[in-house]
């Protein structure tokens, strides 16, 4: 099993490039096969210690406007090559209520079965130098995605383009960003998606990941 998410991130120089994306029916070779808009709620996890930010793991819950069950999931330290972010990722859908402990535990235990043993063992790692997961959360955030399927049939290429506005619950923090994330094919189809984006407008390669802007917001 692939447990690998490979992800292209950038940030556009202005948002209107997110609403122009929205509605290409052509982006370079790739066709929009389907859309879909989610508002989604994020809150993320640490011990009191900071043991799982200091092992690189992050720790999710999301819960999606009228969908009942969160996703949550642990995701492991990112590779980045060229813009492209590669990381063992494990989800599993959970009440949203479920104790951040126990979830914990049950991802923790689906890496481990899904061939992820690396990711399981930092999350184990983690927990034995910092105990178990605060019941709250550290940060949450909240993001207005729209969600564009991108296919290229020639080449089997599938990539899924969201577009994101997100702010931080309760401070005055917002930004801007494309995901382009991998579905099927080989990682040119992420470098052929950048070239297409790029030729509609101004962007940038995406520095750190949502929580570490976030966690840099909320701690001034």
């Amino acid at each position: 099993m692939d447990n690998i998410e490979r992800e292209l991130k950038l940030v556009p120089h202005s948002e209107s490039l997110l609403d122009q994306l929205a509605v290409v029916e052509q982006l370079g070779p790739f066709h929009a096969r389907g859309r879909r808009h989610e508002v989604q709620h994020n809150a993320f996890f640490d011990t009191s210690s900071h043991s799982l930010r200091d092992a690189r793991v992050g720790f999710r819950c999301r819960v999606v406007e009228g969908q009942q069950l969160a996703v949550w999931s642990i995701k492991g330290d990112a590779r980045n090559t060229g813009g492209v972010a590669s990381r063992s990722e494990i989800e599993l859908q959970l009440d949203a209520d479920t104790p951040p402990a126990l979830a914990l535990s049950a991802l923790r235990d689906a890496a481990r079965s899904r061939g992820a043993s690396a990711l399981a063992e930092s999350v184990a790692d983690a927990l034995a130098s910092g105990g178990l997961p605060l019941a709250t959360p550290i940060v949450e955030t909240q993001t207005d995605r729209r969600i564009v399927d991108l296919e290229e049939p020639e080449r089997n290429w599938l990539v899924e383009l969201a577009l994101d506005r997100m702010e931080v619950v309760g401070h005055a923090y917002r930004e801007a960003e494309i995901e382009a994330e991998l579905k099927h094919g080989d990682e040119e189809a992420l470098e052929v998606v950048r070239r297409a984006i790029e030729q509609r407008g101004e962007v940038r390669v995406s520095e750190g990941s949502k929580l570490s802007r976030a966690l840099t917001a909320v701690q001034g």
